[in-house]
């Protein structure tokens, strides 16, 4: 339901941008989705050949935004890939594991909030038994954000992985993705560690161009 003093417009199925008007002094919201009318983003079709590349055939995760393009761009392109959804981060953890123990290359997709619940997985399982795999993580609390719950845990994020023995990799364009993500899995794979790569804000979610 919209509040009093908002509007809505419908951008084809599935996309609903909500603007409330000046008069309430309200933030803009752009409670956007997934539209089938909609091309993928590019850094959400390069996520995708850079996991492909690096051998993941097996994507674990826990629902995201951003990362739902990424989910959009994999069903439709690419079948060879499964996808598991989890629904906490060290049960994603966990799943990875064993695919890794059968024999596959997985991913794991989270959102930095989310790393907080993953430190016992990681630090128990994972970096102890040399578990590799693949960790995308959608970054929150950058330059950007309007959420003040979400800045701690995104500051810290590369900070708490390097503690616990983990290389991190900052994507730095969309252009960028595919090989930095398959660079990040390929080395992880090779030194049986996970290997962790960040997807910051201003590539998955980029701000509005000021114009003068």
């Amino acid at each position: 339901m919209l509040t009093d003093g908002a509007s809505k417009s419908r951008l084809g199925s599935g996309h609903i941008l909500v603007r409330p008007t000046e008069s309430n002094g309200a933030r803009l919201v752009d409670a956007t989705v997934n539209c089938p009318h909609m091309s993928p983003p590019l850094w959400a079709l390069n996520t995708c050949l850079g996991l492909h590349a690096a051998g993941s055939r097996h994507v674990v995760y826990v629902p995201d935004n951003p990362l739902s393009h990424v989910l959009a761009v994999l069903r439709d392109r690419y079948p060879d890939v499964q996808t598991t959804i989890a629904t906490r981060e060290e049960e994603a953890f966990g799943i990875a594991a064993g695919l890794y123990l059968g024999g596959q290359r997985p991913t794991v997709m989270l959102q930095s909030s989310g790393l907080g619940n993953s430190i016992n997985a990681l630090t128990s399982l994972l970096v102890p038994y040399q578990m590799p795999m693949l960790v995308l993580i959608s970054m929150r609390g950058d330059a950007g954000e309007w959420n003040a719950a979400q800045v701690p845990m995104g500051r810290a994020v590369e900070r708490i992985c390097h503690a616990i023995g983990l290389q991190t990799t900052t994507v730095a364009s969309a252009e960028d993705v595919a090989d930095t993500v398959a660079l990040v899995g390929k080395t992880a794979f090779m030194t049986r560690l996970p290997g962790v790569c960040l997807l910051p804000r201003r590539v998955t979610v980029p701000a509005p161009k000021v114009v003068a």
